[in-house]
Formats: C-alpha cells, structure tokens, sequence
C-alpha cells in the first residue's frame, strides 16, 4: 500500500516542479526529454532488481501488451487532456478528466471480472470531488469574468477530457494484465521508451524538435529533476503500487495526489490553502479511508 501512496506525492511533487518547465517548453517535447533521462533511473533498477533473466518472460505478445496500453494512456489519453486544456478552460477539464477512476473501476469489472462494492464506488467519489475543490481556481488569480465559449468548442473539449479520463483507465487496467506475466520494474523499463518516442514523435510532427537548441540552464535542471524524480522514480512507483494494491485502488489513491501537493505549494510557491481547500482535503482523505 505505500508504494501507492508514495506514487502520489511522487506525482504532487513533480507536478510543482513541471509548473515552471511548461511555460518554457512544449508539453510533449518536455514529456519525451524527461522520460528519456527517466530512462537512465528505470533500465539499472530493472537490471539490479530482476536481472537480465527477468525479461525472459517477455513475448511479444507481452510487450506489444504493455506498449499499447501506455500508448493509450500516457501518448493518447495525454493528447487530449492537453487539446482539451486547449478549448476549455483547467476548471472545467480537470473534473472531467479527473474521473479516471471510475473508468478504471468499470473496466476492472468489465476485463478483470474485479467484484464491485459499494465502499470502492463511495471512495472514489469522495476523492474525485475532494481533489476537484482542491484543485479549484482561487478567485484571486482567476480572470474576475472568464468569457463563454464557443459551445462548439466547449463539446469538443468536455469530449477529449472525457475520452482522457476513459483512456488512462484502460491504460490502468491493461497494465495490470501484463503485470501479471511479469515483474512490476521489468514493465515499466518496457513502458518508458515508447513514452519517450511517442512524445518526441508528437512533438516533432508539431515542429517542436528544433527549439531543443534553446533550452536554457533552468529548463536543463528542471527536466533531469523531473525526470530522474516523476518519469524515473514516480512511474516505478506507479506501475509497483498497480501490482500491489490493484488498478482501482491505485488509480483513486494517484488522483489524491493533488491532496498532498497543498502542503509542498504552502511551503515552496507560498500559495495560502482556502476553505475550499479544507473541504477537499476532508473529502479526499474520508474517500481514500473507503478505498483503502
């Protein structure tokens, strides 16, 4: 169970630390450098844990298996929460796209044949609208009148937020179908490049490769921090806490992540919590109570 709690602050951290690599750099060109350096932390720990005999188990049936579930999730599923963040705005997004957990509930149910209960259902309710107050923009930095939008591209981006939210679920439970072939390290060194190459692939069709050449020493730091620490040691965690405590538990306990990120922003951004913030920090940790 720790390492899913440990997944969670992993990501809180991370994401503090993304927030001043975004405005430098495009999303996917930063994605595919940090998992990239992440690399550098992921294949010696597989090696050192499991040893070279450990990817005997693999097939290709297998890696195709692990492959297509992070490119479900972390290309596919990513690509539409960033065009949805693109059409509308985090406030309405990051709800939508937060309900993951419930789709990876649904499709344990469906695939894994995983029993339903009342309390997992509870749990990830209370966690998802505590996670949603916590994340809620605070007034004094939100436009004061934040225009309509096109109802066109209001549909369109409560959709990729929605087909977000259902892939990462399927990328959930996929991943704990091959996990079951082999070991949780083993994986994850399989899941990385293919992040890696999908990102740049992406980023390189949008033109992005060439600004590598003006990355500055901050961004520099902040890739090989975000990637050694989120991409290298976070995705570990991730893809441990999957095999340890199952596809829907972890999936609810990493979306409570932003709960741990309140102290670590009151701490290094000086961000002062609001009653809001109470309120879904209560809320998230009565839901993780139920989940757990």
């Amino acid at each position: 169970m720790w390492v899913a709690f440990a997944s969670a602050f992993s990501w809180a951290c991370t994401t503090i630390m993304l927030r001043g690599l975004a405005a430098r750099m495009d999303s996917f060109l930063a994605n595919g450098l940090r998992t990239a350096v992440g690399l550098l932390l992921v294949v010696p720990l597989a090696l050192l844990t499991e040893g070279p005999q450990g990817y005997a188990a693999l097939t290709p049936g297998l890696v195709a298996l692990l492959g297509g579930s992070v490119i479900l999730g972390g290309v596919l599923g990513d690509s539409l929460y960033i065009g949805a963040l693109q059409r509308i705005s985090v406030g309405r997004a990051f709800p939508v796209a937060n309900s993951y957990p419930l789709f990876t509930f649904l499709f344990s149910v469906l695939l894994l044949g995983t029993p339903p209960t009342w309390e997992m259902l509870a749990g990830m309710i209370l966690v998802m609208a505590g996670v949603y107050f916590v994340a809620r923009p605070k007034k004094h930095i939100a436009p004061r009148e934040e225009p309509a939008p096109d109802r066109r591209l209001l549909l369109q981006g409560l959709a990729m937020a929605g087909g977000a939210a259902i892939l990462w679920g399927l990328n959930t439970v996929i991943l704990s179908i091959g996990l079951r072939e082999v070991h949780s390290a083993v994986a994850n060194s399989v899941r990385m490049p293919v992040v890696a190459v999908g990102s740049l692939l992406v980023a390189a069709v949008r033109g992005k490769l060439p600004t590598i050449r003006q990355i500055d020493r901050r961004s520099l730091i902040l890739l090989i921090a975000t990637g050694l620490w989120g991409a290298g040691l976070g995705s570990t965690l991730y893809v441990a806490g999957v095999e340890a405590v199952g596809p829907t538990r972890m999936a609810t306990i990493g979306a409570a992540s932003p709960l741990f990120a309140v102290p670590l922003t009151a701490l290094f951004l000086k961000e002062r919590p609001t009653r809001y913030t109470l309120l879904g920090t209560i809320l998230t940790i009565a839901g993780v109570m139920l989940v757990i």
